[in-house]
């Protein structure tokens, strides 16, 4: 219970911190400005995708003691949930006789899912800096899928994207920075380069920063409106993140014999990892190819809001698998 609320403590203080200085800013009381603010946005961003999370995810792979082949089953998994997620929202935005506009968000809220941020972080704080090793193994092809398969699938129920987002389309940065933290950190493991004992907890404190930082960031942005008129699309989100999708995958995951690894860790943190909320990501290409930022705003604020009850669920259940 201490964990729970520890975790849950970390996520909604970091978002609100976030959103406080938003609110400052916005009040014109701050000595920000708009502009400096979404500098300060940005700058602490970078620091957590390109720095401590991939610093995180290489020690902790370079720790991880003989691993085990099942394992490479996780980058799969990780695909079948995002793919998985977006075919339940096409689905449910047909059921519901969506626009194109409002399926597409649909779609990305289906398929976005906060995995580095708050994911990992679940994971973390029950099983341990081993699970950072896990968690980075299953979201190996994250970015390449969304850029590669997601937002070309969302910009086809928007309009003519804006000028200059088919040039901020490109592959991200971020996909580079964490292949090559895996590599080396799969190359120093290989190779048997004993790592010092004090990396642990480096890799541990990393990735606790880096998710602070990122949802701090997220908060900075977070811009609250009409939310309540998508009660029905956050509820049909809520149904595919913390039930299909995770129903799905960690069925998937016992079938690949993960539940035999490491007294079945690998496993549990599957299923943490498959039932997390929609990512700020998420409304990124409604922005770009004009589809509805609003549907895609609540849902994300809906899920979030839900880990409230949905976190001690995951935890009750972990034991049964």
């Amino acid at each position: 219970m201490d964990r729970l609320l520890l975790t849950l403590t970390i996520i909604f203080v970091s978002l609100l911190a976030g959103y406080g200085i938003r609110q400052w800013v916005s009040s014109g009381r701050a000595p920000l400005s708009e502009t400096a603010l979404l500098r300060l946005r940005l700058i602490i961003q970078k620091a957590a995708m390109f720095g401590l999370i991939p610093v995180s995810a290489m020690l902790s792979l370079w720790g991880l003691p003989s691993p085990d082949p099942r394992l490479l089953s996780l980058p799969v998994l990780g695909l079948a949930a995002w793919t998985a997620g977006g075919a339940f929202a096409l689905f449910f935005a047909r059921l519901m006789r969506l626009s194109p506009a409002k399926t597409g968000s649909l779609y990305c809220c289906g398929t976005f899912t906060n995995i580095g941020a708050v994911g990992t972080l679940v994971a973390v704080m029950y099983f341990g800096e081993q699970a950072i090793a896990i968690a980075s193994l299953y979201r190996l092809c994250e970015e390449m899928f969304y850029f590669s398969v997601a937002l070309p699938v969302a910009r086809r129920f928007g309009e003519k994207p804006r000028e200059g987002s088919a040039r901020r389309f490109r592959l991200d940065p971020v996909l580079a920075a964490i292949v090559a933290a895996l590599a080396l950190g799969l190359a120093l493991n290989l190779a048997g380069v004993s790592r010092p004992a004090a990396f642990g907890f480096l890799s541990s404190a990393a990735m606790l920063a880096g998710t602070v930082c990122f949802l701090l960031s997220i908060g900075m942005g977070l811009r609250l409106s009409r939310m309540a008129c998508h009660a029905k699309e956050s509820a049909a989100v809520s149904l595919i993140k913390f039930v299909l999708v995770p129903v799905l995958i960690t069925s998937l995951a016992m079938l690949a014999g993960l539940g035999g690894v490491e007294d079945g860790m690998p496993l549990k943190v599957v299923a943490i990892l498959s039932a997390m909320p929609v990512a700020m990501n998420a409304l990124i290409p409604p922005s770009l190819f004009d589809l509805d930022l609003d549907l895609a705003n609540a849902c994300w604020v809906f899920t979030t809001l839900e880990l409230v009850v949905v976190l001690p669920i995951i935890i009750l259940i972990l034991p049964l698998l």
